[in-house]
């Protein structure tokens, strides 16, 4: 078993995506304020995570395809181990789907509630490197060409 043949866009895929994930749990948006009466100071807050409304969507899509990814890597490094059953489509294109699909839905639960939290710019920039990486891996598998 060796990582020598994994690849940098691989690698990009599956951390970014990883860390999409244990960012995706926690607090997106989060909104509060105080109010002060004759009794004292009255404070109140509350927050949501990035598994809210579209978020869930996002989530389920980025699963499968953090699984898919595993699958395939486990391919590359030892392809003794597993063998995939023949495909309507190439393995890339499954991947590319999922990964339109997690950064679409993302965007949407990006910018559907005020008051933005830092974990939420943080996953942004991770779904960024989520679809930089998905483009990596199709220039590696042969760019436009792979498609047809």
């Amino acid at each position: 078993m060796s990582l020598d043949k994994v690849s940098t866009a691989r690698r990009v895929v599956f951390g970014s995506g990883l860390l999409l994930l244990i960012f995706s749990f926690l607090a997106w948006n989060s909104a509060g304020g105080c109010v002060t009466s004759a009794v004292g100071k009255f404070c109140v807050g509350a927050s949501i995570s990035g598994w809210h409304s579209w978020g869930v969507a996002m989530g389920l899509f980025l699963i499968v395809l953090l699984a898919w990814e595993g699958l395939l890597f486990l391919l590359v490094v030892s392809p003794d181990a597993v063998k995939l059953p023949e495909l309507p489509v190439k393995p890339i294109m499954i991947s590319l789907g999922l990964g339109a699909l997690t950064v679409l839905f993302g965007v949407i639960r990006v910018f559907q509630y005020g008051s933005k939290t830092w974990e939420l710019w943080l996953s942004l920039l991770l779904m960024i490197a989520l679809a930089a990486g998905l483009f990596l891996r199709l220039q590696d598998e042969g760019g436009a060409a792979a498609v047809k």
